[in-house]
């Protein structure tokens, strides 16, 4: 599915491509504390990285994918900070939203920015029904959720890749 390129007051949402495999190795999918309650698992070498990225730009390229990825840029810098991305979930009939962050920019408001912005360009093509969770133990993501207009709907949990289990909060929202 194709992302065009949207703009922030301080970002630049745009796709990711393999030439960012080492910068984000480096700055967030290496730093445990990124990827702690993340589904994936964290990773040891630029090439897990790189087989992500190829995942992402094959799912990018395929007009009838139902995973959409977006990375964020600092507009003032170029730096490419974080990432987001949506896929649907047949079993919920809704799309499942999740984001990264570097460490050295949380709880600077970007990842809200970017959330917001990419999910409101995600409601211009029609996709209307969202759900995104976060473990208890992350109650920043759970603000996140919130500050883009996701409403708290039930707890439950999640599983990782390597098998850890997370106690959850679940949020959806409803364009329509």
């Amino acid at each position: 599915m194709k992302i065009p390129i949207i703009e922030t007051d301080r970002l630049i949402l745009r796709p990711l491509s393999i030439s960012d495999t080492d910068h984000i190795f480096n700055t967030w999918t290496s730093d445990t504390r990124v990827t702690e309650f993340m589904v994936y698992t964290t990773h040891k070498t630029p090439e897990e990285t790189k087989e992500w990225l190829e995942d992402v730009i094959r799912h990018t390229d395929d007009k009838s994918s139902k995973s959409i990825d977006i990375g964020f840029q600092l507009k003032e810098s170029g730096i490419l900070i974080g990432c987001g991305g949506a896929y649907y979930k047949p079993e919920y009939d809704r799309w499942n939203l999740g984001y990264n962050t570097a460490f050295d920019y949380w709880h600077k408001g970007y990842t809200s920015e970017a959330m917001k912005a990419f999910t409101e360009h995600l409601i211009e093509m029609g996709i209307k029904h969202f759900i995104s969770s976060h473990a208890v133990n992350n109650p920043n993501s759970g603000r996140v959720m919130e500050k883009i207009g996701m409403k708290f709907d039930h707890t439950g949990s999640y599983t990782c890749c390597d098998g850890r289990i997370f106690e959850a909060k679940f949020y959806i929202m409803d364009s329509e």
